[in-house]
């Protein structure tokens, strides 16, 4: 393990994507489940029509932006920056749901603990893709060089982790946004 690549020459580099990829992105994913699942259970549709649906559509989108750059670009200063920005414009689009939600409806506490998960799980990935990344970053705060490259990872993510991530951000993370999405427009029509 000494020739292993270190995050401040103190843990191996490999432990934040570990932590990104068995610990963080599922249980991200599992809240957006659970989520849709509450959703449902209130019966959303009925007090929101398709508005709460489309913004939660948006914000699948937003964050699946950085994860496809992340999974086939290098991490450089460009990527980052599209990563931060997608970021703060999904916890933006999340304080404007909830926003919207609290005058129409009762947002219970486990509706509430779901999205404390889907709105912190971003910044924390964002955060270790610093740490992974700091090199490339550092100009950025002033100590040293930026890359400002864009450029194809190499090596490239294995396919089979870019399929496991895509398969399960489709199945788990858009789908059931959209499946969502497709019942309130059938509740609206019906009204």
């Amino acid at each position: 393990m000494s020739g292993d690549p270190t995050i401040a020459g103190l843990l191996p580099a490999s432990w934040p994507w570990t932590l990104l990829g068995a610990v963080i992105y599922p249980v991200w994913l599992a809240a957006g489940v659970a989520d849709v699942l509450v959703h449902r259970r209130d019966r959303i549709e009925v007090h929101t029509g398709t508005h709460e649906s489309w913004m939660h559509v948006a914000m699948c989108i937003q964050m699946g932006i950085p994860v496809l750059l992340v999974l086939f670009l290098d991490v450089t200063v460009p990527v980052f920056l599209i990563a931060t920005a997608a970021v703060v414009v999904h916890g933006w689009t999340s304080w404007r749901d909830a926003r919207f939600a609290d005058r129409v409806r009762h947002i219970g506490p486990l509706e509430q603990k779901v999205h404390v998960a889907l709105d912190a799980v971003p910044w924390l990935g964002l955060l270790l893709l610093a740490l992974l990344h700091a090199p490339a970053l550092r100009g950025l705060v002033g100590a040293g060089a930026a890359d400002w490259s864009w450029r194809w990872r190499d090596p490239p993510v294995p396919t089979a982790a870019i399929v496991a991530v895509v398969v399960s951000a489709f199945a788990f993370g858009l789908m059931p946004s959209v499946l969502e999405l497709r019942r309130a427009y059938r509740t609206v029509r019906a009204l």
